[in-house]
């Protein structure tokens, strides 16, 4: 059975887990999460080994004893341990229910990138926006303070094994070949608990800005760290961007410069990956299908490299054709059948 917390109405959509099944949850996830890793990668251990494994793991969270190992640099990333990401991950499970999330916030449970960009399209056929500022917060989870999160968001939180965990996920260290850092600013965004801090720590702008773009007729909506603003004239636009610029200093971060639109609609701007104009919806970015177009390439020459040839190395891109293409089913007609030559 679960249940939904909800410390304002239709705030937080996330269910309340008992402690055991959101331990089976969780390793579900990473089993599921992990299922095409290499021969070698710890996963297969814990899960060979799970009936002795399990138990032990299981006991050390209940008495707050377990400790997070620090995550391992492979090639250009850091990874956490497989037993390390099913506590993660069991952690946001227990967390999430009692965070003050707002549903402008969109990248939570209950919305994702499609509802993002259907909420967006309906608002434009209303015709009432004019004005947009589509922006990006400048490297938002390198810069998070450590100690702004614990008060903001971990002070919300029942139980003091939550707290030991949270506590030695913000103080995490990394490995590479022998050497230990711990990074005094930022947090790891490749971890299950990343999304919740990005939504939770920004929830007064969200707040505000629903507010004041309720006022003056205009449209706020958040994903992660893109942040996007309608308006029907430029000065409710321009007191918007104030607003934002204001919270977002008070937080320590900044608007990216590169990653910054602000102007008249008839110019059309990108929201997750879709392309929109007054009229909504209108196809698929440029940014998006230059993406696609320079993985299809980098896709081909990789399997070429490997020894696949030619038929090989066009079967994986097709491949990755129908990915997007399922990714993009309401676009097809709209743009390129072909972008890469090699999917043909």
């Amino acid at each position: 059975m679960t249940s939904t917390v909800q410390g304002l109405p239709g705030i937080n959509r996330y269910p309340r887990w008992s402690p055991e099944q959101a331990w089976q949850l969780a390793y579900d996830w990473v089993c599921l999460r992990r299922r095409n890793y290499p021969a070698n990668a710890d996963i297969w251990h814990l899960r060979f080994h799970w009936a002795t494994l399990g138990p032990t793991l299981w006991a050390l969270v209940q008495q707050g004893r377990y400790r997070l190992h620090p995550m391992q640099v492979l090639g250009e990333h850091a990874l956490w341990g497989a037993a390390d990401a099913l506590v993660l991950k069991w952690l946001a499970l227990m967390s999430a229910p009692w965070l003050d999330l707002h549903p402008a916030c969109e990248h939570g449970l209950g919305g994702g990138v499609r509802a993002s960009r259907t909420r967006l399209h309906h608002a434009l056929r209303e015709g009432h926006q004019r004005q947009v500022m589509r922006t990006d917060i400048r490297g938002y989870y390198q810069h998070i303070d450590k100690q702004q999160v614990w008060q903001q968001v971990v002070s919300q939180l029942p139980g003091q094994p939550l707290h030991a965990l949270w506590w030695q996920f913000l103080h995490y260290s990394v490995e590479n070949g022998g050497e230990f850092h711990t990074p005094t600013q930022g947090i790891p965004r490749g971890c299950a608990l990343s999304p919740l801090i990005g939504a939770a720590l920004l929830t007064p702008l969200d707040r505000a800005m629903t507010q004041q773009m309720a006022k003056e007729g205009g449209y706020y909506a958040r994903y992660m760290d893109d942040i996007l603003v309608l308006a029907p004239k430029r000065w409710p636009l321009r007191r918007a961007i104030a607003t934002v610029n204001r919270y977002l200093a008070a937080g320590g971060f900044a608007q990216h410069p590169d990653k910054t639109m602000i102007g008249p609609l008839t110019r059309g701007f990108d929201w997750l990956g879709g392309w929109f104009t007054e009229q909504g919806w209108a196809g698929i970015a440029p940014r998006a299908l230059q993406r696609y177009r320079t993985k299809s390439l980098r896709l081909y020459e990789q399997a070429l490299h490997q020894g696949l040839g030619d038929t090989g190395a066009k079967a994986r891109v097709r491949r990755y054709r129908l990915r997007f293409n399922a990714f993009w089913p309401a676009t097809r007609r709209e743009s390129p059948h072909d972008p890469c030559p090699h999917t043909r």
